[in-house]
């Protein structure tokens, strides 16, 4: 082959802009609707055990440590878990317990390692106040 086939080629792409980033060096930008890994927020779980019926990957335990004090232990595997955000979508409570983080470095070479693992008290959550009922209008004469 000859060089002078490659030359205008060459010559072309040399003072372009390149089209990869210099990655670890520079971070990059995680999209706006990103899912990275689930976790858990323990001040709202109501332990309806949603998450864990509805992952597809079922990475999610949910454990009982005392039944007396209403202690719970959820573990989320994070080497089963496939990102989908079912269980944000599953949870019932509002906010949401279940959240996806922008995390996305999450590697690791012992699989064990990338468990998350909470033991929580279960949040009972207040009944939203009903609004007054209306006055009913008396007879006016």
């Amino acid at each position: 082959m000859k060089i002078a086939a490659f030359l205008p080629e060459l010559l072309r792409h040399l003072f372009k802009k390149p089209a990869t980033v210099d990655y670890p060096f520079k971070k990059l930008e995680v999209p706006k609707d990103f899912r990275g890994t689930p976790y858990l927020n323990t001040e709202m779980c109501i332990v309806c055990r949603a998450c864990e019926r509805d992952c597809p990957a079922e990475a999610i335990e949910i454990a009982s440590v005392n039944e007396a004090e209403k202690r719970f232990r959820m573990v989320i595997h994070n080497d089963r878990c496939v990102h989908c955000a079912q269980c944000v979508d599953s949870c019932p409570t509002t906010p949401k317990a279940m959240h996806m983080d922008r995390l996305f470095e999450i590697a690791d070479d012992d699989r064990h390692k990338m468990k998350k693992d909470w033991i929580y008290v279960r949040a009972v959550l207040k009944p939203k106040a009903a609004a007054p009922a209306p006055q009913a209008a008396g007879p006016t004469a």
